[in-house]
């Protein structure tokens, strides 16, 4: 007897396996493009990082910024150097065992990477510098708090307030000066030498004028056994020159994220930032091109010398708009004046210019005083922005007697050297600060080892790269990333 059995099971069950096996392989196949997508994504990552990690370490130690050289060390560079640099670390990314033999090995996701492009980038001297600055206000703040610019905004506050920077005391005498010889001149008084038994005369006083006014401020000032720098540079390779001449590389500028540091806090913040990592006459910086750096950024000269000269020349403006203003409230000194511009006036037979030669007077005494102030503070004293009664170092009877220009060893209360550079660095106009405080970080970089071409507009904060990759059945991954130093 022969047995018959049903075969619809049989027939369902292969229909179902057909069912699960297609899903099981639309699975394995999704599986395999994640895994490879994911490897490009992660390949991407570690090639970032490893470029990142490639930052110039005299930047670091020098200014404890963060940024890529794009050249290397080498002439010439650009994002083409730092592509080079990018493919080179994914490729032994995408495949670690290149060149080893290992037996029954066989990789399941290969991964190649056809196109590359770095489509966005930062330089430190984009915007203006803005790159630049916005790492070293950021680093400030993170380091130092928000409690870093009270101090210097006070004595911003003062000199604002008291006009200090708007005033020309050496105009200001030299028309009292004009006035008063005019009228001798009216009269045919041509002998000005006249002397009163006091020692008091009026060929004294403008001889005092002619030689501080004159051009001779810095060699009055400049304490006894103190030297000045020889250093001088070539401006012509330096930032600010290029800039000037179009010669530079320009980028994406600040991305997004980073707030713009324009503002006047901002401002102080970053005088702050030079203050403390570049050199000055009274802390000269031993290993830069230019060992007074602050000064150069002041004022933008080629020798150490040229820039202290005119930095003195600031101080002179400034000190004597203080001293000038704070001379005509004292009564004392006023009827001093007085007294001595009578006796002069008398002896030159023009009692009427009483008024104009005591100005004339009050002037020059504000001037000496100023040169006794200059002198302190380059020999590393202090000076207040508005000075007392206590605070003066010069009578009128020295700049009689010649003594003016000895240096006074009184120290007061008040602002170092340095914070009257703070001050200066705070009025100066941002955008040639910013220029000339890269100038002076290529002059430092370039003198160390391997940085003989730094060029600080070669150098990269943030970077935008576009990454095309491909596996062995053809899938293609396109997608970009964006990496920056934070």
């Amino acid at each position: 007897m022969q047995t018959k059995y049903n075969a619809y099971l049989t027939v369902y069950l292969s229909l179902i396996l057909g069912i699960v096996l297609s899903l099981l392989f639309v699975l394995i196949e999704g599986a395999a493009i994640g895994a490879v997508r994911a490897q490009a994504e992660l390949v991407a990552d570690l090639g970032l990082d490893s470029v990142f990690a490639e930052y110039n370490r005299e930047i670091l130690n020098q200014y404890e910024l963060f940024f890529i050289d794009s050249s290397y060390g080498c002439e010439n560079g650009g994002t083409g150097m730092v592509e080079k640099h990018l493919s080179d670390y994914m490729s032994y990314n995408m495949t670690p065992d290149k060149g080893l033999i290992i037996p029954f090995e066989y990789n399941l996701l290969v991964l190649q990477n056809p196109y590359l492009e770095i489509s966005e980038v930062s330089f430190a001297s984009d915007d203006q510098c803005m790159v630049w600055k916005a790492q070293a206000v950021n680093y400030m703040k993170a380091v130092y708090g928000g409690g870093l610019i009270s101090i210097a905004q006070e004595h911003l506050d003062t000199v604002k307030s008291n006009s200090l920077t708007e005033k020309d005391a050496v105009s200001e005498i030299s028309a009292q000066v004009q006035e008063f010889e005019k009228v001798l001149s009216d009269k045919g008084i041509v002998e000005f030498g006249a002397e009163s038994q006091e020692g008091y005369s009026y060929q004294k006083i403008s001889g005092i004028l002619d030689e501080i006014v004159g051009g001779g401020i810095l060699t009055m000032t400049l304490p006894d056994g103190k030297s000045v720098s020889g250093a001088v540079m070539d401006a012509v390779p330096y930032f600010s020159a290029r800039q000037k001449s179009g010669k530079i590389n320009k980028g994406f500028g600040l991305h997004e994220g980073i707030d713009r540091p324009d503002g006047f806090a901002d401002e102080l913040v970053y005088g702050e930032y030079l203050m403390k990592k570049c050199g000055s006459y009274i802390e000269p910086k031993d290993k830069g091109l230019l060992k007074y750096q602050i000064e150069y950024i002041l004022c933008g000269f080629h020798s150490d010398a040229g820039n202290l000269r005119r930095t003195v020349e600031l101080l002179f403006a400034l000190r004597s708009a203080a001293n000038l203003a704070y001379i005509y409230t004292d009564s004392e000194k006023r009827s001093e004046a007085e007294l001595t511009a009578a006796i002069i006036c008398t002896l030159l037979l023009s009692p009427e210019m009483v008024d104009s030669m005591t100005a004339v007077i009050l002037g020059a005494w504000s001037f000496v005083e100023t040169v006794s102030d200059i002198r302190q503070l380059l020999d590393g004293g202090s000076v207040p922005l508005i000075k007392g009664k206590n605070d003066w170092t010069t009578s009128l009877m020295e700049i009689f007697t010649g003594q003016q220009s000895s240096s006074s060893s009184k120290k007061t209360a008040g602002l170092s050297y340095q914070e009257y550079l703070r001050i200066f660095l705070s009025f100066m106009d941002k955008d040639t600060k910013a220029a000339r405080s890269l100038d002076i970080v290529e002059m430092d970089i370039r003198q160390t080892a391997g940085n003989e071409y730094f060029r600080i507009d070669q150098c990269i904060d943030y970077m935008k790269v576009n990454f095309g990759f491909a596996d062995a059945k053809g899938h293609d991954f396109v997608f970009y990333k964006r990496m920056c130093y934070e």
